[in-house]
């Protein structure tokens, strides 16, 4: 299966790892909610605030949300 999102994250400021995901902001699609599923995003709610976190890492017990 081939990747959804091209884009690579910083690392994470809190554990340092590249391993994150994309932080999606709006209503979700059917698309959204399936990636969402198979940890290929993260759904972050119908309003983006203004100033979002645009990752969430997926370190070992970090999961901090950073842009």
């Amino acid at each position: 299966m081939h990747d959804l999102f091209d884009d690579t994250p910083e690392r994470c400021p809190n554990c340092g790892t590249t391993e994150a995901l994309p932080i999606v902001y709006g209503a979700p699609s059917e698309e959204m909610i399936i990636a969402s599923q198979l940890q290929k995003i993260v759904l972050g709610g119908p309003d983006e605030p203004e100033h979002a976190a645009q990752w969430r890492c997926q370190g070992e017990n970090c999961r901090r949300d950073f842009s």
